[in-house]
Parts: C-alpha cells; sequence; structure tokens
C-alpha cells in the first residue's frame, strides 16, 4: 500500500526562500506553489508540484485557489507562509504605494492565507504553520519602519495562534531569518554576512521532520559575523 504524501503549501513561491522552498521539498511532499508572479515557476518541470497566479491579499481568489487545492488533494498539511514585500526607505520620503503594498502582502495577505488554512488544520488535528517573519521583527528598522512593524505583526499572531493550537497538535513556528541570500536583501545596501538560501530550506526542513511533539516556537537565524 503507497503512502500518502504530505500537501505542502507555500506563499510567494516564485523567488528567494519560497522558490527555493518549491524545489527542496517537491522531492518530499506534495508542493504547492502560489504566487503573485509565477514566471519562475512555469519553466521548472518538477513532479509533485501544482502552481496558482494569485495575490494572497486577494481573499477572494485566493478563497477559490484553497478549495481548488482541497478537493484536488483532500488534504492539506504543512503551510509555509513565506510571501512578503519591503522596502528600504525612510518613512518621511517613502510613498504611500510602498507602505500600502508592504501593508497588503505582509499583513493583510499573510493574515488571509492563516484564516484560511488554520480553520482546515483544527479540523484535521494536526498540521504545521511555518510564519516566515525577519529579524525586523524584534529590532527596530529606521530606514524601514512599515516592514518592521508588519513582521512584529507576524511575530505576535505568530505566537498567540501556537497557543490556540498547541492543544490540538498544530505547530506553529515563527522563524526570524537575518541576510538570507534572497533577491529581496539586493534592495538594501547588504553585501556581507549573508546565509544562502539552501542552507536556510534545509533548517525549515529539519524543523518539518522533528517529531509532532516538538515545536520550535521562535527562531532568529542569523550569520555569524551579523551583528544587528
Amino acid at each position: 500500500m503507497s503512502i500518502r504524501r504530505k500537501v505542502m503549501i507555500i506563499t510567494g513561491a516564485n523567488s528567494g526562500i519560497g522558490l527555493e522552498c518549491f524545489k527542496k521539498f517537491a522531492d518530499i511532499y506534495t508542493v504547492i506553489g502560489i504566487s503573485r508572479n509565477i514566471n519562475n515557476l512555469i519553466d521548472m518541470s518538477l513532479a509533485n508540484t501544482k502552481i496558482y497566479q494569485c495575490d494572497v491579499s486577494d481573499f477572494a481568489a485566493l478563497k477559490k485557489v484553497i478549495e481548488d487545492i482541497i478537493n484536488s488533494y483532500t488534504n492539506i498539511d504543512i503551510l509555509i507562509n513565506n510571501a512578503g514585500d519591503v522596502e528600504f526607505v525612510d518613512l518621511s520620503i517613502k510613498s504611500h504605494e510602498s507602505n500600502a503594498s508592504m501593508i497588503s502582502t505582509n499583513i493583510v495577505g499573510f493574515t488571509n492565507i492563516l484564516e484560511l488554512v488554520v480553520p482546515y488544520l483544527l479540523a484535521k488535528q494536526s498540521g504545521d504553520v511555518i510564519n516566515i517573519s525577519s529579524l525586523s521583527d524584534r529590532n527596530p528598522r529606521p530606514m524601514k519602519p512599515v516592514y518592521a512593524a508588519s513582521k512584529a505583526y507576524v511575530r505576535s499572531i505568530s505566537e498567540s495562534l501556537r497557543k490556540q493550537c498547541a492543544k490540538h497538535n498544530i505547530r506553529i513556528t515563527n522563524i526570524a531569518p537575518a541576510n538570507i541570500d534572497t533577491p529581496m536583501l539586493e534592495k538594501s545596501a547588504q553585501t556581507q554576512h549573508m546565509i544562502s538560501k539552501q542552507d536556510f530550506v534545509n533548517i525549515l526542513k529539519f524543523i518539518i521532520e522533528l517529531p509532532s511533539s516538538i515545536c520550535i516556537r521562535d527562531l532568529v537565524i542569523a550569520p555569524t559575523g551579523y551583528e544587528n
């Protein structure tokens, strides 16, 4: 009798951490990539994967995607809540559009996917949610205050959800990375002390594969030489 492959959803799957997760976990799980842009995904021929072009901040569209996933696979086991946006500019000269984009993705979109997936996990009494935050979720960031505030939201809701879901055998983990070698980091002036995407995703793999009785609640991952 064949063993059912677990179903993993990855938001922001088209680049950076999300894309690396998509490639890494396709060998292990049935991997569903959700992203506003899918240009990097459509050129990949990986078995056990499916791609949805969807902006996570569009609740109605995202709801249809999640319903289709459940209808197609009858299960959701793991969510890597990774979609995010950042601008490295002082708030006083930042455009309204930049602030709105970060809030729309980092708070509204981030919450939308939780609102749709967590109740399903609660109903089946199992599952894993990994929320990708940032070291900015606990440290002041003068050049990106809206981004830092949005990531503080991620950390806060992760902790509240963990307490809510713990008795239902659902693990909620907040991951706060610093300086991962991704296209997002290219927007900053940071050129030293970076962690490769591959090494970072290997850490996520370790967390997911721990016994279900163990939950890593909150984890900062940073280069050894990074002082902030």
